[in-house]
């Protein structure tokens, strides 16, 4: 069945991309962004062939030199933004938005490279209507290498730390800590996102509402008719194993909240975790509230939940939330969730997740790393183990005092062990 809902925002968010990339001025680049960078260094002392537009800066990645316009101020980078929509931006200072800035970035189709950099204090809401973020809607572009600290964004509709709406876009080696709010679709760093790759990041802080979605890392996930969405390396997490992570709305009906996406189709996650108390009605789990077939299957292995899962309908504990096509799921392979922290004994009976105790969770090397580097029954085949087994890296099993993490994450926060 299609989901209305879904063509619906899709129209309308076409539409205004539309408006706001009729407003947008381009700016020629002297290189086009080809790839997507881990490490950034700014230099004047570098040159890039063809050389660079007026205003522009040389700056070295991977051994290739781009040619950006920078942005040293929170000022400058909205500005080149803005001004520059389809271009690559690169942060070359950390960046403080002052008490009262007004932030608004409608619309970008290219490269924000915040060549490790972080932008604090900044505060956004919904202007238009529409979606809220650092970006409202994104297309096919390139957002690395950020962190965004003390965020705090709210939104009518599509609400994400980073972008409210992402089409295709491609987001790795970003950090976003803040508290988020919103009445629809939800997510820590993206609102929505329809194909796409979301690689290497984590969320910390709130999210708070979402009615149609409400996730950690993603409120709602869907295909872009070709290509699955792909969340990969990734974590989301509240204060604390106890502290809210997702607080998505209890009033009659489904809300579906997850730790990681709150509604996926068409949806690929792996090697992610999220801690934190997860809080629904009618489709809540740890990781993923619903995930359904709208023309594509989802999957789901190497994942770990440490919280608590609520429901308002349903006595429930687990990695995914009841409203669950599982017929078109695969594969769905080593889950776990900590059952000290969720001790209901309702869980999704199609799913194949292991219920596993605080210290078995930080058994990493019980019996072997081989068999996924964390509480592994030997012989037991109703488990599959050894199927798609967790591995070092991109996990970091630790000592047998500590829960798995994973490794070569943006800071600045250090993951809880």
């Amino acid at each position: 069945m299609k989901d209305i809902g879904k063509m619906n925002r899709s129209i309308r968010l076409a539409t205004t991309a539309a408006a706001l990339a009729g407003l947008a001025s381009i700016a020629s680049c002297g290189a086009a962004p080809t790839e997507v960078d881990q490490t950034e260094t700014t230099t004047s002392a570098l040159t890039c062939s063809p050389g660079c537009a007026a205003g522009q800066i040389c700056y070295a990645s991977n051994g290739t030199n781009f040619c950006a316009w920078p942005a040293g101020t929170i000022q400058s980078l909205q500005a080149a933004l803005q001004n520059h929509p389809y271009d690559r931006t690169a942060l070359t200072a950390d960046l403080n938005a002052p008490t009262g800035f007004s932030w608004h970035l409608g619309y970008f189709a290219g490269t924000l490279d915040g060549a490790n950099h972080i932008i604090s204090n900044l505060t956004t809401s919904d202007t238009i209507g529409q979606a809220a973020g650092l970006i409202v809607y994104a297309e096919y572009a390139t957002i690395q290498n950020l962190s965004l600290t003390n965020l705090h964004v709210t939104g009518t509709w599509d609400v994400g730390g980073l972008v409210g709406d992402c089409l295709d876009c491609n987001i790795s080696n970003v950090a976003v800590e803040g508290s988020l709010n919103a009445p629809a679709y939800i997510g820590g760093i993206a609102g929505s996102m329809t194909g796409g790759t979301l690689t290497n990041s984590y969320f910390k802080g709130t999210v708070t509402g979402g009615s149609s979605g409400a996730g950690g890392l993603v409120g709602e996930a869907f295909a872009d008719g070709t290509n699955v969405a792909t969340i990969t390396n990734c974590y989301a997490q509240a204060a604390n194993q106890t502290s809210t992570l997702v607080a998505g709305n209890t009033t009659a009906g489904i809300h579906p909240a997850g730790g990681i996406v709150g509604k996926g189709s068409g949806v690929a996650v792996t090697d992610v975790y999220a801690i934190g108390a997860v809080i629904g009605r009618g489709s809540s789990g740890g990781l993923i509230g619903q995930a359904t077939c709208d023309g594509f299957g989802w999957w789901m292995f190497r994942a770990i939940y440490r919280g608590n899962v609520t429901d308002s309908n349903l006595g429930w504990a687990g990695v995914v939330g009841q409203a669950t096509d599982s017929f078109c799921a695969s594969p769905i392979a080593n889950l776990y969730f900590n059952s000290d922290l969720d001790r209901d004994t309702n869980t999704l009976s199609s799913i194949s997740q292991r219920r596993s105790t605080g210290a078995e969770l930080t058994s990493p090397t019980a019996p072997t790393k081989a068999n996924g580097g964390i509480f592994c029954p030997p012989g037991n085949a109703s488990f599959p183990c050894g199927d798609r087994a967790m591995s070092d890296p991109p996990w970091d099993f630790g000592t047998s005092s500590q829960n798995n993490a994973l490794r070569n994450m943006p800071g600045p926060y250090a993951q809880i062990r």
